[in-house]
């Protein structure tokens, strides 16, 4: 039921708020609600259920060209992205690969000076223990810690330009009823998957400390294999963090969900406005008490309570939104 709810929300979510366009959500709701209960107490699946409803009353535009209401909005057309099932995959297939490239090169990144220390080890158990011979291994190790960060570097500007390509910053995804059914299905299965690998992450980064006071004790304190142990066990946590919140963040985007719900959205819009003028102004503020009343202990407080103050002015502005929807 909540499927269906969100479908409709999401359909009408950028449309006229007129009496009229009202009306036809909330009939459009009521007789997709009935149909899904009459459905069901015919003992079909909660699935088939959905998908017959969104089939049978999913299609908008015939609805509006029948009651004859006029929805252009040049304001709605900028903001709205109207996607194909064929184009939701096209993405959902670079999103995989972007959170795989992003979440790859954050782990280089904290692997590198692991990388630099595990280097070193390896020529210590070499016995290449003159001057010399450490001056060059010294030298030599921070070859794979700028290999490693060149690759990442790399890996984040390839992908973040093919990322800039989709254009849905500050966008509302609309979604025609066979492929919101079909992705809100996709979410439902992914989920589980999303919890064991933040469960994982979170269990890799305890360890992480565990190996460090392991091999502390075990090889004593002057010895680089407790960073490598713990740089490495943090550097997979946070690869599964990233890889699956990327994938997490795809669908919640595709569906208008979570952080990407149409209010947030446009109040997005003013609030990153506002924010580029009111925190470049309360760093001025700082700077100014700190140099003329050399209040730097006192003045940064200055900084939580804009971010307090900002917090909440967001929450009560997408609220608003929200309320002149409902209306």
């Amino acid at each position: 039921m909540d499927t269906i709810k969100n479908y409709v929300d999401s359909v009408f979510i950028n449309l006229p708020r007129t009496s009229e366009m009202l009306q036809l959500k909330e009939d459009m709701l009521t007789n997709m609600e009935d149909k899904y209960l009459q459905l069901k107490s015919e003992g079909k699946s909660e699935n088939e259920a959905i998908g017959t409803v969104l089939s049978e009353f999913g299609n908008i535009d015939e609805i509006i060209e029948e009651y004859n209401l006029d929805i252009d909005s040049e304001e709605d057309n900028e903001q709205n992205v109207p996607m194909s099932e064929a184009e939701v995959e096209d993405f959902m297939q670079h999103r995989t690969k972007f959170g795989m490239a992003i979440a790859t090169g954050v782990a280089l990144c904290i692997l590198a000076p692991a990388m630099m220390l595990l280097f070193r080890e390896v020529a210590l158990l070499f016995s290449f223990t003159s001057p010399v011979a450490m001056e060059r291994v010294d030298l030599l190790s921070i070859i794979p810690l700028f290999f490693f960060i060149a690759i990442a570097v790399g890996l984040f500007i390839i992908f973040g330009l093919k990322e800039e390509q989709y254009n849905l910053d500050g966008k509302v995804v609309l979604l025609d009823a066979p492929t919101h059914i079909k992705l809100d299905h996709e979410f439902k299965e992914f989920k589980p998957s999303f919890a064991k690998a933040i469960a994982s992450g979170v269990i890799l980064c305890i360890l992480a400390p565990i190996s460090l006071l392991l091999a502390i004790v075990l090889l004593g304190e002057d010895n680089a294999w407790s960073v490598i142990f713990l740089l490495g066990f943090v550097a997979v946590g946070v690869f599964l963090f990233v890889f699956y919140g990327v994938l997490y963040s795809t669908y919640e985007k595709l569906l208008s969900l979570g952080d990407y719900r149409p209010e947030k959205v446009i109040a997005g819009k003013l609030t990153d406005k506002i924010a580029g003028v009111v925190f470049p102004l309360v760093t001025a503020v700082y700077l100014f008490f700190g140099f003329l009343y050399d209040a730097w202990g006192t003045a940064w407080i200055i900084f939580p309570i804009t971010g307090i103050l900002f917090a909440a002015f967001s929450s009560l502005y997408q609220s608003q939104i929200k309320m002149k929807r409902k209306k």
